[in-house]
C-alpha cells in the first residue's frame, strides 16, 4: 500500500456504466494521454480513496448516484474529477442535454423534469421553474395526446395494430428523456466534482457557473485531445481499403440529403462506375466481427443544418481506428482535429478524392503536415491539463 501511495496514478471509474461499448474510445484516450506522462490509469468498478478519481458523464442509475454521493461525504478529501462529453443547450425555455428539437420535444423535457424529480430522490427537488413550465407547456402536451389517441382510435377502426398512446409517447421522446436523466444525474451530481474536464472545447459553456464540492467555484481543467500517432496514421490510411464514401450513426434527414447529393454528383461526374456511391454502415454491422468493405472515405455531416458542434472523437476514430481520411462538409473552426479534414466545397472535391486515391504521394502531403501542426497544437494543451491533475494528486500526497 505504501508503494501504491506513492506513484502517480488515477483510478477511472467506470462503475456508473453498465458496458464499455460506449466509452472505450475515452477509456483509450485517457490512458494513453496520461501514460505518456508517465501518470498510470487504473479503471476501476470502485472508488478509491486513495487516488484522484475520473468519472466519465453517465448518472442515470440511481444506486450510482448514491453511490458517489455517500463515498465524497465519507471521504471528503479524495478528489473526484468528472469527464464532460454531452452539450447542455436551452431551447424553448427548457435545458437539456443535446436539445435541438422542436416545441414539442421541450414540452416532453418540461413534462419529465417534474416527473423524474418527483419520483428519484437523486435528481433535485422539483423548483417554481420546473412547475411554472410544465403549467406553460400543458397545452402543447394536451394537444400531443391528443394527436396519439386519435391515431389509436382511428387504428383500431381499420384494425391496425397500433401502440397505445402512453407507448407511442415514451417510444417517441425515449432518446429525449434519456438526455434528460444524464442532465439531471449531472447537475445534482456536479456537487461532489473537484474538477471538470471536458470532450469538447464547447461542453463547458454549459456548466461554467456552477459550483462544485464544499460549495467551491467548478475547477475547469481543460479539453481531452486524442494525439495521433503521426507515421500509423499515414502508414494504415486507406489501406485495404474501396474507393466510397462511408458514413456511420443515425441517419438523420439532412445527412441523408449529403448521402443524395454526394451520389448525383458522382453520377453527374461519370464516376460512380469507378468511385461508389456514398453507402451508411448500421452499427450493428460495424460493431460486429463479420468482415465487410469498408470505405478509403468517412463523411462527416452534422445531424442537422443549424447542429452547431464539430464530432472531434468521430474524427479521431475514422483516423485511428477505421484508417480512412474524414471527409467534413462543413468546419466549425472548433477543434484543430477539424483541420486534419477535407473538406467538401463543390463537385470537384470529388474529383480530387479520386485523383487522391489512386495517389499515394499526393495522399501523403495532405495529409502529413496537417497531422504535424494538430500534434503541436494538442500536445502542448495536453501537458497544461495532465499538469493540473497531476497538482491534483501531489496536493493529496498521491505522488512520489
Amino acid at each position: 500500500m505504501a508503494d501504491m501511495a506513492r506513484e502517480k496514478y488515477l483510478s477511472l471509474y467506470i462503475g456508473n456504466h453498465g458496458k464499455q461499448d460506449g466509452i472505450e474510445d475515452y477509456i483509450t484516450l485517457i490512458t494513453k494521454l496520461l501514460a505518456k506522462r508517465d501518470v498510470r490509469v487504473k479503471a476501476s468498478s470502485a472508488y478509491d480513496p486513495h487516488a484522484v478519481n475520473l468519472v466519465i458523464d453517465e448518472f442515470t442509475n440511481y444506486v450510482e448516484n448514491h453511490r458517489i454521493a455517500a463515498f465524497k461525504k465519507a471521504h471528503l478529501k479524495s478528489p473526484i474529477v468528472l469527464v464532460l462529453t454531452e452539450f447542455a443547450v436551452r431551447k424553448w425555455g427548457v435545458e437539456s442535454f443535446n436539445h435541438f428539437g422542436g416545441p414539442f420535444n421541450a414540452a416532453a423535457i418540461a413534462l419529465f423534469d417534474v416527473y423524474l424529480r418527483l419520483v428519484r430522490d437523486d435528481f433535485g427537488k422539483v423548483g417554481v421553474g420546473s412547475v411554472v413550465r410544465l403549467l406553460c407547456y400543458s397545452p402543447l402536451l394536451a394537444l400531443q395526446m391528443l394527436i396519439d389517441a386519435l391515431r389509436f382510435f382511428f387504428g383500431m377502426l381499420v384494425r391496425r395494430r397500433v401502440p397505445h398512446r402512453s407507448i407511442k409517447f415514451l417510444q417517441t421522446y425515449h432518446q429525449t428523456i434519456y438526455f434528460h436523466m444524464r442532465y439531471l444525474g449531472l447537475k445534482a451530481c456536479l456537487r461532489y466534482a473537484d474538477a471538470i474536464v471536458t470532450s469538447h472545447e464547447s461542453v463547458i459553456d454549459g456548466f461554467a457557473r456552477e459550483s462544485g464540492a464544499h460549495g467551491q467555484p467548478l475547477q475547469f481543467f481543460g479539453v481531452l485531445y486524442p494525439e495521433l500517432e503521426e507515421r500509423v496514421v499515414i502508414d494504415k490510411l486507406m489501406v485495404g481499403k474501396k474507393l466510397f464514401m462511408e458514413i456511420t450513426g443515425s441517419i438523420t434527414r439532412y445527412r441523408q440529403s449529403w448521402i443524395e447529393r454526394i451520389n448525383r454528383q458522382l453520377t453527374a461526374l461519370g464516376l460512380h462506375n469507378v468511385f461508389g456511391y456514398c453507402a451508411s454502415l448500421p452499427f450493428s454491422l460495424v460493431a460486429s466481427s463479420k468482415p465487410f468493405e469498408r470505405g478509403a472515405y468517412s463523411l462527416h455531416p452534422p445531424q442537422t443544418r443549424t447542429w452547431p458542434y464539430s464530432s472531434p472523437t468521430r474524427i479521431f476514430r475514422a483516423l485511428s481506428v477505421d484508417h480512412n481520411l474524414p471527409v467534413l462538409t462543413r468546419h466549425f473552426r472548433q477543434n484543430p482535429i477539424e483541420d486534419v479534414c477535407f473538406v467538401l466545397e463543390n463537385k470537384m472535391s470529388i474529383v480530387e478524392l479520386y485523383e487522391m486515391y489512386g495517389d499515394r504521394v499526393r495522399l501523403t502531403q495532405f495529409i502529413e503536415p496537417r497531422l504535424k501542426s494538430y500534434n503541436e497544437i494538442v500536445v502542448a494543451r495536453n501537458d497544461a491539463l495532465v499538469e493540473r491533475l497531476r497538482g491534483l494528486i501531489d496536493s493529496q500526497g498521491l505522488a512520489g
